[in-house]
């Protein structure tokens, strides 16, 4: 993966080496369909109001928001761009929609209903009333593939697309750590206890504004009880006969290709 390190300002000036990314008023992103590129080129247009959201080596990647479609370019909603993301462009087109949202979405205090400042420099925005500095918000939410023996347990949950198989997901609860969260949400959806919890890695979700989390842990028991307002289903799979699971670069496909493919 290329290294892009995370960066915000609305002082720095794109040079002609730079790239940008446009997302429009509807929360669209703006792709040349010629060369399937969400990365458009600075040295062709004017740019209003950059943002810059990236460094990459010794250039950087701005965020512009703008209606205009170039000869040869199309805007996509955020359900048509997964068949062209990989976990570069994930990580940053992920970016780039939730500080879109953040700047020119999120202007009201929750507390106090008063209109927000303009986006400052670290990112926060201040409220008139209650004088506190606000932040973009993310939600913690854990992944964990469960297996038992040779033996994975997928299940397909009831707000996702029926016909794919996944690993157990849930959000962490207020005052939980992440591994309490996830004993906790096996028990609650399959009815399991689990031991050995183990980290494996994180990915940024921007569908809404996620921060997956995603473990393994080893199951006491295959004996499932599903919760059924939360699961449609719930199957231990072979790891030579898995069912249709999440594509990539989602983490859940990382996690179960990491734990199917250690135990060949």
């Amino acid at each position: 993966m290329e290294k892009f390190i995370a960066s915000f300002s609305l002082k720095v000036k794109p040079d002609k080496n730079d790239k940008f990314i446009c997302i429009n008023s509807n929360r669209e992103i703006l792709l040349d369909s010629v060369n399937s590129s969400f990365l458009h080129d600075v040295n062709e247009h004017s740019l209003v109001d950059p943002i810059q959201i990236f460094i990459h080596g010794d250039n950087s990647i701005f965020l512009i928001r703008s209606n205009d479609v170039a000869s040869n370019h199309i805007f996509l909603k955020k359900k048509e761009i997964y068949p062209y993301l990989d976990e570069s462009l994930l990580t940053l087109l992920g970016r780039a929609l939730q500080i879109n949202d953040w700047v020119f979405f999120q202007n009201f205090c929750p507390r106090h209903g008063h209109k927000l400042s303009n986006v400052n420099e670290d990112l926060s925005k201040n409220c008139p009333e209650c004088r506190h500095d606000l932040f973009p918000k993310m939600s913690p939410c854990i992944l964990v593939a469960v297996t038992y023996e040779d033996k994975i347990l997928l299940v397909k949950h009831n707000n996702q697309i029926r016909n794919l198989f996944t690993v157990i997901a849930g959000f962490v609860e207020l005052g939980e750590s992440l591994e309490e969260c996830v004993v906790r949400e096996v028990k609650e959806e399959v009815g399991i206890d689990i031991d050995s919890v183990e980290y494996v890695g994180s990915q940024s979700w921007p569908f809404p504004n996620q921060l997956m989390v995603a473990f393994s842990a080893e199951a006491k028991s295959q004996d499932c009880v599903i919760d059924t307002q939360e699961l449609l289903e719930a199957q231990w799979f072979a790891k030579n006969d898995l069912p249709t699971i999440p594509p990539k670069p989602s983490l859940s496909n990382y996690l179960i290709r990491r734990i199917t493919d250690s135990q060949i």
